[in-house]
């Protein structure tokens, strides 16, 4: 039996967590792009089966999960990189007014 375009999406979505979860970053769009192609498709075939809508919601609400926990690392990487960088220039600046 070949999968629905609907569950092919389903499918696309749960590797999309895996390459998420991984930080694949260029994977998680590539595969964003094509799930989103399949929709589209789906939806102007007149694709409709709740029971596999309901699995594509729960399947995008851990997705928003793990990309907003993405987004989070990220802001705090950038947060403490920013402070050892002001820390930094502090000793540097401190340095400075020893030699003088």
């Amino acid at each position: 039996m070949t999968a629905t375009l609907l569950e092919r999406a389903v499918s696309l979505s749960r590797s999309m967590m895996e390459t998420a979860a991984g930080a694949d970053w260029d994977s998680f769009a590539r595969l964003q792009q094509e799930r989103e192609d399949l929709l589209a498709q789906a939806f102007q075939s007149g694709e409709r089966d709740e029971p596999i809508l309901r699995t594509l919601i729960a399947c995008n609400r851990q997705l928003c999960e793990e990309v907003e926990r993405a987004r989070d690392k990220v802001a705090l990487d950038w947060q403490q990189a920013q402070g050892r960088s002001q820390a930094i220039a502090a000793y540097a600046a401190s340095l400075g007014a020893i030699d003088s």
